[in-house]
């Protein structure tokens, strides 16, 4: 039974926003170290009203929380917020993954605001104009609120581990993969290649954990490093079976990691797809011009300044940015084939065509394995994980074979 959304939290929380007391910055983990370093001894006393969930089946010492907390100085923590926002996705916790994301909304409307206040237009600085101009592996609709107005850093959350208490095979690792990605941590993204890699073989390599699911929702992002990413998990899947959800999104560069997984499921709400590649050129030439600035460009290379935005793009250019976004959409297609099993011609021209397509599509163009939701998916592998005995187990088992024929 999914924990229960606590009113009473949330109304607190909302006043709380209201009144300016949040924390933007402070990073939170699940661990209680951690935790009773924010929160006072009455802190905890008072978890009713600091809680977005509480799990009445369980006794009032181990109550399952979901942990924001208004800790000593009475604020509401958004990086917490963004930490349960996950939890409650990954365990299917509807009410409080919205409530989390509405309080969420409200500490960042609210910082807009103040920003707008000061400054009632957002600067395109070279770096966001830079950023724009990179090859994207992601639906685009969603690059220019991002670029615009980019978001405070959100904590990073580790592996979860899911563990059936009548299971052999170990526990299920479960990774989050959400939001915009990128190759490195930076403030454009909300998760990065480079944590979920480090992620993904600590799950690998830990004896505890008998299989992986990839939760998935992310419109995609930067194509750097994904088809390493993708190639890692398809070696690590020899090692341990590696499921992919999209939970509810896998587009893009999203789902050229989640299809190399060993099997890939679509929630029966969600969507997948969007193989393709895209960029862009801003052409500030005709702004400038009207505010009286004239760029003057001094370079070394023929090709160095090819594609700035101080000019309109010409063939030459357009064509050569054309042939990258050629050979970026090459590697993901190929990429998606030898995951699925299928041929480069398929990709092509049967998943979607750079359309994102609904579960019962996606499944008849073979682009995932199944359609189910969390739970189902998590009940699945726990089933497969029980069939087969843990290597210690084996080990035993021939043991007593051995000890048998000696006897």
């Amino acid at each position: 039974m999914p924990v229960q959304l606590n009113p009473k939290g949330v109304a607190n929380a909302k006043q709380l926003i209201k009144d300016g007391k949040v924390d933007r910055d402070t990073p939170w983990s699940w661990d209680a170290d951690d935790q009773n370093k924010i929160l006072g001894d009455q802190d905890w006393a008072e978890y009713s009203g600091w809680f977005l969930g509480i799990d009445d089946a369980e006794n009032s010492d181990t109550k399952a929380h979901y942990k924001y907390p208004i800790g000593k100085e009475g604020k509401v923590y958004r990086s917490a917020l963004i930490g349960d926002r996950q939890r409650s996705g990954q365990q299917h916790d509807q009410e409080i993954f919205d409530a989390a994301g509405e309080l969420i909304e409200m500490i960042d409307k609210d910082q807009d605001s103040d920003k707008g206040k000061k400054d009632s237009r957002a600067p395109l600085d070279a770096w966001r104009v830079e950023t724009a101009s990179r090859p994207w592996a992601m639906i685009p609709g969603f690059i220019p609120r991002r670029v615009l107005a980019p978001r405070a850093n959100s904590p990073r959350v580790g592996p979860v581990l899911t563990r059936s208490p009548n299971s052999l095979g170990g526990a299920i690792a479960v990774i989050s993969l959400t939001g915009v990605i990128s190759q490195h941590p930076d403030w454009f993204a909300d998760t990065s290649v480079d944590e979920f890699a480090a992620d993904l073989m600590s799950a690998v390599n830990d004896p505890g954990v008998g299989a992986i699911l990839v939760s998935i929702d992310s419109p995609g992002g930067s194509v750097y490093g994904v088809q390493e990413v993708a190639q890692m998990m398809m070696g690590a899947r020899e090692q341990k079976p590696i499921v992919a959800l999209a939970n509810s999104l896998a587009a893009s560069a999203a789902y050229w990691i989640g299809c190399s997984a060993s099997e890939f499921y679509c929630m029966p709400s969600g969507e997948v797809g969007s193989i393709g590649v895209w960029q862009a050129h801003m052409d500030f030439s005709g702004m400038l011009d009207q505010a009286g600035i004239k760029t003057t460009l001094i370079s070394a290379g023929k090709y160095k300044v090819e594609g700035n935005p101080y000019e309109p793009l010409d063939d030459d250019a357009l064509g050569f940015m054309q042939s990258r976004v050629d050979d970026y959409y090459g590697a993901f297609v190929n990429g998606v084939a030898q995951a699925r099993g299928t041929d480069p011609a398929t990709v092509k021209n049967g998943m979607g065509q750079g359309r994102v397509l609904g579960a019962q599509d996606a499944r008849n163009a073979g682009m995932i394995d199944g359609i189910a939701t969390m739970p189902q998916v998590i009940r699945s592998m726990q089933k497969k994980m029980s069939a087969v005995p843990s290597k210690k187990a084996s080990n035993i088992a021939g043991l007593r074979h051995s000890l048998s024929l000696l006897g």
